[in-house]
């Protein structure tokens, strides 16, 4: 009888140590499987006809780190720039990858910036020019992607400029337009601050994107040493329909560079 009562009381004390250490795990369970909040975000595409062109890693690692923070989940609706900037003005949704200007900022809440693109210059390897400033580019025709800013001094400069060709979202087209001539300098942003680098890729891709466009025999794409720009890239949202988000999403992008989870930004003007 001794020996029975001591079999059941050791068995409860394994049941209670068992369920004691079950209970985070349990606890973790339920947390995972509670419902979270479905945010809609607009990011830019290309045109419908062409294959969806990837996100970068920077915006991916962006968006998946504040989906945890804040225990939301992103609907991603992807639109061509204008039709994006056009539903993000009626309201659709918040939307990730916006420079700030004065004229958004009018109607728009912006994030403080989630990472920062270089916005380089481009040439044929026999057109490079030296750049101190803007008013270098004055004679120059230059490519730039159909809706985009790259910051308010080039965009109140660009009355002043040869010519301004834009382009939708299709690198080779504008790489070919600079072999041809058709454009002196291409805009281009990228996340990397080393322009060899952005040059070496650039160069290693232009097979890739466009096999049926040769090289010129000695000519290869060069980028200009000294950046245009750098563009600040946001969340942003109708201030109308801001119900606390933009705050939200401000502290988790804070948290996110604090720790080192995500990139440190100087913070845009």
């Amino acid at each position: 009888m001794t020996r029975l009562l001591s079999l059941q009381a050791n068995m409860r004390r394994k049941l209670l140590s068992f369920v004691l250490l079950s209970l985070p795990t349990l606890a973790w369970a339920a947390a995972s499987t509670e419902k979270r909040k479905v945010i809609i975000l607009l990011a830019e595409s290309n045109v419908e006809k062409n294959a969806q062109v990837p996100l970068n890693e920077p915006f991916i690692n962006t968006l998946n780190y504040v989906e945890q923070d804040l225990n939301i989940n992103f609907d991603p609706h992807r639109y061509p720039w204008n039709r994006l900037l056009q539903r993000l003005a009626e309201g659709e949704g918040l939307a990730f990858g916006l420079s700030k200007t004065k004229e958004r900022m009018q109607t728009l809440h912006f994030s403080i910036p989630a990472f920062g693109n270089y916005i380089w210059m481009v040439t044929r390897s026999d057109m490079t020019f030296p750049y101190a400033s803007i008013a270098d580019l004055k004679s120059k025709t230059v490519g730039i992607l159909r809706g985009s800013s790259y910051g308010e001094e080039f965009d109140s400069y660009k009355s002043k400029l040869a010519g301004i060709d834009e382009d939708l979202f299709s690198l080779p087209s504008r790489l070919k337009k600079l072999l041809s001539k058709r454009t002196d300098v291409m805009l281009i942003g990228h996340r990397s601050p080393d322009p060899a680098k952005v040059e070496a890729l650039i160069n290693s891709t232009m097979a890739e994107v466009a096999p049926d466009t040769p090289m010129p025999a000695g000519i290869t794409f060069k980028v200009l040493s000294k950046p245009l720009a750098i563009d600040y890239i946001h969340f942003a949202i109708l201030a109308e329909k801001d119900d606390g988000i933009i705050d939200k999403i401000n502290t988790a992008l804070r948290r996110g560079k604090r720790i080192g989870e995500l990139p440190f930004v100087e913070p845009d003007k």
